[in-house]
Parts: C-alpha cells; structure tokens; sequence
C-alpha cells in the first residue's frame, strides 16, 4: 500500500520528470511536501467520520483500522519527502559551490529557542531519531533535522542568534571524528564525558540524577550552576524509559547559576532561560538571550563571525 500511495502521490505532484534543474526540484518538493502535509489531517477526517456509521461492527473496526494504517504511511511519507527535500538542498549548495568557488558547509542539526511553548528537555529530540519542526521555522523554534543528527561529524559549532541573525558562536573539534550526534547521544550512560579538545570544553554530562545533554566548560566541577542544553533534574540515566522520571523538573536552556549544590532551591529558585521548563516549584523563568543552534561539518573548523545570517546550510568559501 505504501508503494502504490507514494506513486500515486508523486505522480500527481509531479515529481515524477522534467526536473534536470536542482533548484526547480528543490521547490517542486517543498510543493510537494506542503500538499502531502495536509493528507493525514484528511485522513483522520474520513477515520471519524467512518466511526459513525451503525454499520457492522467487525467491518467498521476494519475500516479505521485500515485509514488509520494510512494516515500512518502518510505521515512517514511526508517525513522523509522532508529529509529528501533537506538533501537536495544540499546537493545544491555543493553545486553552486563547485561553480563558483571552493567552499565547505555546516548543517543545522538542532535549534533551541527556551520560550516557544515546546520544551527540549533531557528526554526530548536528543535520541529519539525523530524530526522536529519545520525548515520554514528552524531558526526561530525547537528545531531537529533527524538526517542531519545522523550525519558523522569532526566539528561542532553553538551559535547564539536572533532569529537567524548571529550573535556569539563557538567551534569545538570532536577528539574522536566520524560519530553522528544521534550516536553520541544514544548513550544512555555515558557519565561525565568530555568528548572534544582545545579551548573550553565541550562535555556530554550526566552525574547522578541530575541530567544535562550538553555543556562546556573549563573546569572540573560538578555543581548546579551550570546545566547548558536539555536537562532534567530527575530521571535515571542509565534507563531509556524511566518510568521515575519527572517532567517536573525538565527544562531546555539554563541561566548560569550563583549558588552551592541543593542551594539554589531553598533560596532563591534555579533561573532558566525563558519559560520552557517543567513545573517544579523552584524553576524560576530567567532571560532570554536568544535562539542557539547546533551545527555540524565533516570539511571545516571556520565558521562565520558576528552579524551573520544563518540559514539551514551555512557556507564558509575561501577566498
């Protein structure tokens, strides 16, 4: 059934000859993809209305059974017509590269934006191998590129923005290259692991219960006051389903603290960035100093400076 959807679909959108064009075939499946987006809305549409009828109980149960196999099919589709669409951008982007001037690419695997209703916490995004949001909204809202998260990786680039416009950034070189981000984060035990070298480090840290997908820092302590990316102050590490852990205490972005372990929430409540966090009463909301976004490349440790527009690829080209 999938195979004759995808036909049937490709061929009506189509997709299927006359795009020799990478830029034409680009905008044709983002065409694509906005109709196909809209499919399994339809689909559950038809799933409700096939639950009223009064007919045979055995064949309507058949029935939203089967549409709801469909609008499944139909949502996997459009997910990869998505990753599909991601790497012909790319294959444009080195084209254009090839014809004009020698330049190397980093990709957006993730963007974190600490007040958009969504909340990236510990258990969020990171492993899951899941896309989340749009490219549409990927420099202004929680953002995952699932094939780029699966991508191997020799450099890592944190980059503060406004709204894809680039405040701060900072390089780290992985110690060990060829490892995608999804497999770096797979790990559900991988204790305080400082994973790349030179400068501040870049560290992937999980001391006890309280849990933190990424840091950087410069020196050896283990303490609340810094928490960085995708946290939980509660959930066991070592379990992928930890049925003890609590949204409570999940927040996405962290203020840097100023207070001694177990402090902070007895006096004066742990900061966050923005509003998305759990409801645990001592999770105070803090300011917001913009968007950050995780971008990997395999060819280069350069990476534009201040004032910058950001964009799904970023292009660094000799001059």
């Amino acid at each position: 059934m999938d195979k004759l959807v995808l036909v049937l679909l490709l061929c009506s959108a189509g997709l299927s000859r006359g795009n020799d064009d990478l830029g034409n075939l680009t905008d044709a499946l983002e065409s694509f993809h906005e109709r196909l987006r809209m499919l399994p809305e339809d689909m559950f549409e038809i799933q409700v209305d096939l639950g009223k009828f009064a007919a045979s109980e055995e064949i309507k149960e058949q029935a939203v059974d089967l549409a709801q196999e469909i609008r499944s099919s139909l949502n996997d589709l459009a997910s990869d017509v998505y990753n599909l669409r991601f790497l012909v951008d790319m294959l444009s982007e080195h084209e254009k590269g090839n014809e004009e001037e020698e330049c190397s690419s980093w990709y957006l695997g993730m963007n974190l934006n600490p007040s958009d209703g969504h909340i990236m916490g510990y258990e969020t995004g990171w492993s899951d191998d899941t896309s989340i949001g749009s490219q549409e909204g990927a420099l202004i809202r929680d953002y995952l590129n699932q094939t780029v998260w699966n991508m191997p990786a020799k450099y890592i680039a944190i980059v503060r923005h406004h709204q894809g416009k680039l405040d701060a950034v900072k390089v780290f070189t992985f110690k060990h290259w060829g490892l995608s981000l999804s497999h770096r984060f797979k790990d559900t035990d991988p204790g305080r692991n400082i994973v790349t070298e030179g400068g501040p480090v870049f560290e992937y840290s999980v001391p006890g219960h309280h849990c933190k997908k990424v840091v950087w820092r410069g020196a050896d302590v283990d303490d609340d006051n810094t928490h960085g990316f995708g946290n939980n102050f509660w959930v066991r590490p070592k379990m992928v389903e930890d049925p003890e852990a609590s949204p409570e205490w999940t927040h996405e972005i962290s203020n840097i603290q100023d207070c001694p372990l177990q402090g902070c929430a007895g006096v004066k409540g742990v900061k966050m960035q923005g509003t998305d966090y759990g409801s645990g009463s001592s999770l105070k909301s803090g300011p917001v100093y913009g968007n950050y976004a995780i971008y990997i490349s395999d060819e280069t440790p350069s990476f534009p400076t201040d004032g910058a527009i950001l964009g799904i690829n970023v292009n660094v080209c000799e001059d």
